[in-house]
């Protein structure tokens, strides 16, 4: 059967809509290279567009401002990390190893992303505006993990009751990322996923019910 005039206009959208998402991946990509590389307040438009192989006026068609593309920096690459997440936890039973998974995938995930890693740790964790973003929503998505883990964890009997679950998920979160800063700022340790254990077995003593 011929498509018809509906296909191919839906078709012809969908293409475009494609090409406007690569674009925009396309300048993210060269943004976070600058950022990495200069910091964020060094870097200029120009110099985004450049590494992006595109031209100012291109980015303009994409974003707002600098800081636009900084925060659709974090949208993007944790809006990937959730799915990935998703997807590993579908095969995940067992409440204690969903907890450690998510301990390892945050840690490897900033391993292998360090000019990420510096950008979001060391840029926008300390600003303002990014708290009040859409982007940040999609952080706050990722870090929830932690909260449903616990709380599935509670409603088993497997874990304290008496704990507030947004403090323990800033526990954790606290521990990888003071981990991290330190490998971003002073080399140490040389890699940080083979801390999995250390810190789920930490987090583990803070909220598993002891048997007696």
């Amino acid at each position: 059967m011929s498509p018809t005039k509906q296909d191919k206009l839906q078709l012809k959208i969908a293409k475009k809509q494609e090409k406007s998402y690569q674009k925009q991946v396309q300048i993210i990509e060269g943004a976070l290279q600058v950022f990495g590389e200069k910091g964020y307040e060094a870097t200029t438009i120009s110099e985004i567009c450049k590494k992006a192989k595109i031209s100012d006026a291109t980015l303009y068609e994409y974003f707002n401002s600098k800081e636009d593309v900084l925060f659709s920096i974090a949208e993007y690459y944790t809006g990937a990390e959730i799915g990935k997440l998703k997807e590993i936890n579908h095969y995940i039973h067992n409440t204690r190893e969903r907890m450690r998974m998510l301990i390892q995938a945050h840690l490897e995930f900033y391993e292998n992303n360090p000019l990420y890693s510096s950008v979001a740790l060391l840029t926008l964790k300390g600003n303002r505006r990014f708290v009040q973003s859409d982007a940040y929503k999609v952080v706050k998505e990722s870090a929830r993990a932690f909260v449903d883990v616990y709380q599935e964890g509670v409603d088993k009997g497997i874990f304290r009751s008496d704990l507030d679950k947004y403090l323990v998920r800033n526990m954790i979160l606290g521990f990888i990322e003071h981990l991290v800063i330190q490998w971003l700022l002073v080399g140490r340790p040389e890699k940080i996923s083979p801390y999995r254990d250390t810190i789920f077995e930490m987090v583990m003593r803070s909220i598993e019910i002891e048997e007696n």
